[in-house]
């Protein structure tokens, strides 16, 4: 009955911190991957998230490459 509990107590928290900074890092490097971006620049901004996860991540997010927004119409 107590399976899961005893599961989740016997768990390293640096596991599930490792497995939660990959994903928050597969995010930036697919986005980077999938952009029309030159190859340079995504092997440079792979390595950039790769090198330092956290900082590469996070400033991935705030001056990375952005996509055009859909929807929305500039009139001059």
């Amino acid at each position: 009955m107590s399976a899961i509990p005893d599961l989740a107590a016997s768990i390293d928290p640096r596991i599930l911190l490792a497995a939660l900074l990959g994903v928050l890092d597969a995010w930036p490097i697919g986005e980077v991957w999938l952009s029309r971006s030159a190859r340079r620049d995504k092997w440079l901004w792979t390595g950039v998230v790769l090198v330092c996860p956290i900082i590469g991540c996070l400033f991935w997010f705030v001056v990375g490459p952005k996509a055009p927004r859909r929807g929305r119409v500039d009139h001059g």
